[in-house]
């Protein structure tokens, strides 16, 4: 970092400097986080994965497989973020400061790409060797393979932070590529690729060393390539990120995720003549072609929900291939899920906002919302219950049943979830007040679950269903949590 640039960011920061006492309030809120939430998820994984049957199943050729997948996935999900925020983010103002000095764009943004490549290397190395001492805790694979799967891990996170800057760079060509890692990823799963498994995974016979070769060299030539990556960033994409991410970050702030998501959403660019109301004798109809008009005229952030919402079948179809790992790739199916139906239910959503008026057209809130519902449950339901019978019955045939059961029952609870949240409303007041125990104040925790327990409920419902029949009982569990969520928030409506 230049000394302009240090002089600069120095009198940013210290703008506004936090004292002593909000530092430690944010650590201890961040160490409670992990002491409540974070330790009894990861004992919980560490349990299930160290089970003979789990041990066995993630010591096989599939269980590589099913890594080269996710990996591809995780890389072409960079690439599609990047498209929205980048890792070359900074406050507005700043961004119009240095951009508009003669500073070079990877002299402002280096450090920051940097950083997020270092928390990427924490993060996919951290993960990686979690899985590689459970494997060698029972003796499974050597120390040295543990180390060498560690040392993938860290690499696959740059890769897709090199990804990320890609697709901030070069949003056009970002999603190209997207699509390629996906239908690569896809063509993998399909075709079973012996070779690309026995160097995707940590190896039960030590380290391998085609794969760490074919990442480092990845890594190292997307390394190289972000300063010329970061000149390539146009103001325009700069200052529109910046002043989005600073929006976000203030919503993020008051706990109103709802509102996060909404300031990314696209803007309509094609279709503006296109007729969104039409007249028909059927209601339901007209309600129909009014939601997928809207769609349609964000063809960009529509063909992103489609792709979504399709990959969260794949993910189940591979959560019944590798039924030991199945509860972490449940989760990441009803995750995909849940961000993807976003592009079909905006409809639905201004519906929910609308209840505590004056019934439109003469149409009750009731049935304005289960009108405006058909889009968003009838394209999870093709796309997701589709994709995951299709490639099932190629792929795992014999789990079809399975994957019929969670390919309708999961679309129906994610857009229960998106309604529940839709019709969420402020927070108590209740949740604002301090609670202090014999293990410290909670609520900070609670407040956070309460904004977000509606792709909490999903996720919990995506775990549910990859177990099968011995998951039903989970499922319906957290069925009747969301109905009882839909129950009070819908009677509560009017209150808001």
């Amino acid at each position: 970092m230049s000394a302009r640039l240090a002089a600069a960011t120095g009198v940013w920061r210290h703008r506004q400097v936090r004292d002593l006492g909000d530092r430690a309030y944010l650590a201890y809120t961040l160490v409670l986080a992990a002491l409540i939430v974070g330790a009894p998820i990861g004992r919980t994984v560490w349990l299930r994965i160290t089970t003979e049957t789990s041990s066995s199943a993630l010591a096989s050729s599939a269980a590589g497989t099913i890594a080269g997948t996710v990996v591809l996935g995780i890389w072409a999900a960079a690439l599609l973020i990047g498209r929205n925020r980048g890792p070359a983010v900074a406050p507005p103002f700043l961004v119009h400061a240095l951009t508009g000095s003669d500073l070079r764009r990877r002299t402002v943004f280096r450090s920051r790409v940097l950083t997020a490549a270092a928390v990427a290397v924490v993060v996919g190395g951290g993960i990686a060797a979690f899985i590689g001492l459970a494997l060698g805790s029972l003796g499974l694979v050597s120390a040295s393979a543990v180390l060498d799967f560690a040392l993938r891990g860290a690499l696959v996170g740059v890769v897709a932070v090199v990804c990320w800057l890609i697709g901030e760079s070069f949003p056009r060509v970002a999603g190209a590529l997207a699509v390629v890692l996906l239908l690569l990823a896809v063509a993998v799963q399909v075709v079973s690729a012996e070779p690309f498994a026995r160097w995707a995974w940590v190896s039960s016979a030590g380290p391998v060393v085609a794969a760490d070769v074919v990442l480092l060299v990845l890594a190292v030539a997307g390394l190289v390539a972000v300063p010329w990556l970061l000149d390539r960033i146009d103001d325009a994409t700069l200052t529109a990120q910046a002043a989005n991410w600073d929006v976000a970050i203030a919503h993020a702030v008051s706990l109103d995720f709802t509102s996060v998501a909404e300031s990314y959403q696209a803007l309509p660019t094609v279709g503006r003549r296109i007729d969104g109301v039409r007249r028909s004798a059927r209601l339901g109809l007209v309600f129909v072609v009014r939601d997928l008009v809207g769609a349609v005229r964000t063809p960009a952030r529509l063909a992103t929900g489609v792709v979504t919402v399709a990959g969260a079948g794949a993910f189940l179809v591979l959560a019944a291939v590798a039924p030991a790992g199945g509860f972490m790739l449940g989760a990441l199916a009803a995750v995909l899920l849940y961000t993807g139906v976003g592009a079909f239910s905006r409809g639905l959503h201004h519906a929910a906002q609308v209840t505590t008026d004056l019934p439109l057209y003469g149409v009750g809130d009731g049935r304005l919302l289960l009108l405006h519902s058909i889009v968003p449950t009838g394209a999870t339901l093709l796309l997701t219950g589709g994709t995951a019978i299709v490639l099932g019955a190629v792929v795992a045939p014999a789990s079809v049943p399975v994957l019929v059961w969670g390919g309708i029952a999961l679309p129906i609870v994610v857009v229960a979830a998106h309604l529940s949240n839709a019709l969420r409303g402020p927070a108590p007041l209740f949740l604002m007040t301090p609670a202090p125990s014999a293990v410290g104040d909670p609520m900070p925790v609670i407040r956070v679950l309460w904004a977000m327990d509606a792709p909490v409920l999903a996720v919990l419902a995506g775990v549910a269903v990859s177990a099968g029949a011995a998951g039903t009982g989970g499922f319906v569990a957290v069925a009747v949590v969301l109905g009882l969520f839909l129950l009070v928030r819908w009677s509560r409506r009017t209150e808001h």
